[in-house]
């Protein structure tokens, strides 16, 4: 329970030096806590006020604030065990890099909004990306202390960030898949094929394991995926719940992988080095991918536009933007219109047209 002490009452040889009353109180880890103060009705307010938060159990630190942002940021970083090993070491590198040279022996409780206008004024345009996403993370650390109690509201909150264009999907057209499929070295075509028509992400396409692809009735069960986050490749958990999917197989591309399966592939991985080890996304760029790229004249192409080019070729079949989101695993169907929208042709002239078959007739207008 908080208590007031009269310091001069209790002890005579401090009488007429320093603050009279003291409020001492136990705080929520049971530790003995002391603030002093001039006058009783001032103690008196305060007692009351810290019995209240720990009655409710909401008492924070009153020091907690001192914490500087490097401290805080790293002991929320350790805590988040909920991040996948490419997260953590993004957010890790974010921290590093970024935030703490920038305001990092800051005091938490002392970060204004200053602090982020001036972080941000201090990328030029071409990194403003960068910008968005450091000032995003110190905005995500800086709320968990209004949670937390440490401080009272997120200096970061309302920050103006820069505008970045969104990055436009690059499909490969008929006439360059063919192109590049031809400069591919043989052992790797049927990993590049497989990319533009099944959709399937890097690391899910290199993580496949034989026993996941059902020849028979033509599916590929997407169960794990293949990360080198911690170094090396291993295995992994998916990017969402959603990217837990089933993709059916084209007929023409069955052949494809039953050879790939025949004479390329390990019990543990579909597709693999030309020595049957895993494949490193960094080694195969540099030894296949960049040498079939420009060999085929189509310089500026990342393997990560194989999957719009699985969206093209499905919007291309009529196929319904539900079903490409399935298939591509995303969590939202937002997620795909915000990424491949623009690859999906106007429905507003298709609006038109239905508007003309329906009430054409009624206002004498001949369909």
């Amino acid at each position: 329970m908080a208590t007031v002490v009269d310091r001069w009452e209790k002890e005579p040889e401090r009488y007429g030096r320093g603050k009279r009353y003291q409020v001492r109180y136990r705080d929520d880890t049971k530790g003995w806590r002391r603030k002093a103060f001039t006058r009783k009705a001032d103690a008196d307010r305060y007692a009351a006020q810290v019995q209240h938060q720990l009655d409710q159990g909401t008492f924070r630190d009153p020091n907690a604030g001192h914490t500087p942002f490097t401290e805080y940021a790293n002991t929320w970083l350790t805590n988040r065990v909920d991040l996948a090993p490419a997260t953590y070491n993004s957010y890790r590198g974010c921290l590093d890099n970024h935030l703490i040279p920038a305001f990092g022996s800051v005091e938490i409780a002392r970060i204004r909004p200053e602090h982020g206008r001036s972080f941000i004024a201090g990328f030029e345009g071409t990194k403003n990306s960068t910008a968005r996403k450091a000032t995003n993370l110190a905005s995500a650390i800086l709320k968990c202390g209004v949670l937390d109690g440490v401080i009272p509201s997120n200096p970061f909150a309302h920050i103006a960030l820069p505008k970045t264009p969104p990055s436009a999907a690059n499909p490969f057209d008929p006439t360059e898949l063919d192109a590049l499929l031809e400069a591919m070295h043989p052992w790797h075509r049927c990993l590049v094929l497989s990319a533009a028509v099944l959709g399937a992400r890097w690391g899910e396409l290199v993580g496949l394991q034989p026993q996941s692809i059902d020849l028979l009735h033509r599916q590929v069960h997407i169960k794990d995926q293949l990360s080198e986050a911690t170094g090396r490749p291993t295995r992994a958990p998916l990017k969402t719940p959603s990217s837990h999917r089933s993709i059916t197989i084209p007929k023409f591309l069955v052949p494809h992988l039953e050879e790939q399966l025949a004479q390329r592939s390990t019990p543990e991985f579909v597709f693999t080095t030309v020595g049957s080890d895993p494949i490193r996304k960094s080694n195969f760029n540099r030894r296949y991918w960049k040498p079939a790229i420009t060999k085929s004249g189509l310089n500026g192409h990342v393997f990560h536009d194989l999957r719009a080019t699985a969206v093209a070729l499905a919007i291309a079949g009529g196929a319904h933007p539900k079903a490409i989101q399935e298939r591509l695993g995303h969590a939202s169907i937002n997620t795909t219109f915000d990424v491949y929208g623009h690859m999906f042709p106007s429905l507003d002239a298709d609006i038109a047209d239905r508007l003309d078959q329906s009430m054409g007739t009624a206002f004498g207008i001949a369909n």
